[in-house]
């Protein structure tokens, strides 16, 4: 089993998702740039998703039932990244179909052509998506890809639930947090 190569916190995977399938609209297929921090060493593994750059918002002539990414959206999507100190881990498109391996298209013209970029692929244009383990993961390696589905994709994207604090926090040290806390005290009738 691989080790986790890019985590979500729950909040921003979920809202990644439901904006996926709304720029959708069920008929065409839509997709994001993943981004972290620039100054996030790149050797320290797993990568924090931090940032959704979605396809359209920097190229909004892109989702033409497919996705045709022009010069101009790479264009914008350098200039968000350099004003905000940040860079490309990954990307994300949504198929119309369960197979959430690469096309031809996709594996011939990645995104990003770089080796260790990871492409994520969600079935049905992302609707009622709610795990990693539903996505295809591919991972660019010596000029072809690596791919990887169900209980290992969810090993590589990991997505991160948020537990209440009490759950954060250990039993003893709630109560010794309870323990410290000055009782009120009334003063007594005479």
């Amino acid at each position: 089993m691989r080790a986790p190569l890019l985590t979500f916190d729950a909040a921003t995977f979920k809202e990644m998702i439901r904006e996926l399938a709304d720029r959708s609209q069920g008929k065409r297929e839509s997709g994001a740039f993943l981004l972290t921090d620039r100054h996030h060493p790149t050797d320290a593994l797993p990568q924090p998703v931090t940032t959704v750059a979605y396809y359209d918002d920097l190229d909004p002539d892109c989702l033409t039932g497919g996705i045709t990414f022009h010069a101009n959206g790479y264009t914008a999507l350098n200039a968000l990244c350099r004003s905000n100190a940040l860079r490309v881990v990954g990307d994300i498109h949504t198929h119309p179909y369960r197979s959430v391996g690469q096309s031809h298209t996709d594996s011939a013209h990645p995104m990003v052509a770089l080796d260790d970029h990871i492409a994520l692929i969600a079935p049905f244009f992302a609707v009622d998506l709610t795990s990693a383990v539903d996505l295809g993961v591919h991972i660019r390696q010596g000029g072809g890809w690596a791919s990887f589905y169900g209980g290992q994709a969810a090993a590589i994207v990991h997505v991160e639930e948020v537990r209440p604090l009490a759950a954060r926090v250990p039993w003893w040290r709630r109560l010794l947090t309870r323990l410290a806390v000055p009782r009120l005290r009334y003063p007594r009738k005479k």
